[in-house]
């Protein structure tokens, strides 16, 4: 049962993530007022590439903000594991807005192409569009670090959208800089095509992301850690392993397993196994979270690969001990006889 009361560290992570969030909007609404007037000043397609994507930036600080809010909301009646998922709806709808700037931006560049661009006040525009880009780089970079020590991935995303935003406003710094030397003018509705393409695969890189949390997909690297801290300290009633699964829900991660144990084994023991092997499983997240241990009794055609000696109960002579692997450990469920594969949907013997 969730606590009514968050505990002490977790009241200030929850605080520092908050004011990050904070801050995220803060700045996003301060260069995005930089690069419109810096727009407005030279009348640039690539400055305007950079301010869209930071009506992006702001858009999705809010949304970063209501995302904090609502996973902060401990687990209830309704939703028993908590209220992290949200985080993946804001990344996902960040990479949404991101992916409608990357649009608009190609359009208004091929119409300065068709129509030929008309461009002033170069000179004022770098100075502006440069020091926005400053703020920018230094506030992604706190948002990622924050974000990281926070386990929040909605602060991460945000803290990279900021980087790559920094990266698009780096090019069109560059692209007025040759526009100013050359004076070129179609060079500028070049770059911005380029910024277009730039930013478009950053929202889609965001939106894969939010449809992988959000779908629970499997993290093969995750597990394999888990399933090498099951072997390292491996006892030997640790028989066998099966249904291993790990999902997360905001900063909270959840590990499903299906242990194999000595048959003769008490409720006491189970329970203090439980405990133990929850610590092992949650470790290579470095996540707060539970683990829940589903104990199979074993049965006869186990002892050939189970290592407890003395066991009462020993049908065969113990010959060796199969190695934990990611393939085994994450088989599904089986009959406990015989071993075969229970179909989704059927009930076990």
């Amino acid at each position: 049962m969730a606590a009514v009361h968050a505990p002490l560290a977790e009241r200030l992570e929850y605080a520092t993530r908050l004011r990050a969030g904070w801050l995220a909007v803060a700045a996003g609404l301060l260069v995005l007022s930089v690069k419109i007037l810096a727009w407005r000043l030279t009348g640039s397609a690539a400055v305007l590439s950079d301010a869209l994507e930071s009506i992006v930036n702001v858009v999705a600080g809010a949304l970063l903000l209501l995302s904090l809010y609502i996973s902060m909301q401990p687990a209830d009646h309704n939703h028993p594991y908590g209220h992290g998922k949200v985080e993946f709806f804001s990344v996902g709808v960040e990479g949404t807005l991101i992916a409608v700037a990357a649009l608009w931006i190609a359009v208004e560049a091929i119409r300065q192409l068709v129509e030929g661009p008309q461009l002033r006040k170069l000179d004022v525009g770098l100075l502006l569009v440069s020091g926005a880009t400053v703020i920018n780089a230094a506030v992604g970079a706190y948002l990622i670090r924050v974000g990281r020590r926070a386990h929040s991935l909605a602060l991460v995303a945000d803290g990279e959208h900021l980087l790559t935003d920094v990266v698009t406003s780096v090019g069109v710094i560059a692209g007025l800089g040759a526009v100013w030397i050359s004076g070129w003018e179609l060079l500028d509705p070049l770059v911005a095509l380029g910024v277009a393409a730039h930013i478009l695969k950053t929202g889609w890189g965001l939106l894969r992301q939010s449809v992988s949390g959000l779908m629970d997909e499997a993290d093969p690297e995750l597990l394999q850690g888990m399933v090498d801290a099951l072997e390292q300290e491996r006892e030997p009633w640790c028989i066998d392993a099966h249904s291993l699964r790990a999902w997360r829900s905001g900063s909270t991660q959840h590990v499903d397993l299906h242990l194999v144990v000595p048959r003769y084994f008490d409720a006491d023991r189970l329970h203090r196994i439980s405990e133990q092997l929850e610590v092992r499983l949650l470790a290579p997240s470095s996540l707060p979270g539970e683990a829940i241990v589903h104990f199979d009794p074993c049965r006869p055609r186990h002892c050939s690969g189970c290592a407890v000696d003395p066991c009462p109960v020993r049908a065969a002579a113990f010959r060796a001990r199969s190695p934990f692997t990611l393939e085994r450990a994450t088989r599904g469920d089986e009959t406990l006889d015989t071993g075969t594969p229970i179909e989704i949907g059927m009930a076990a013997e």
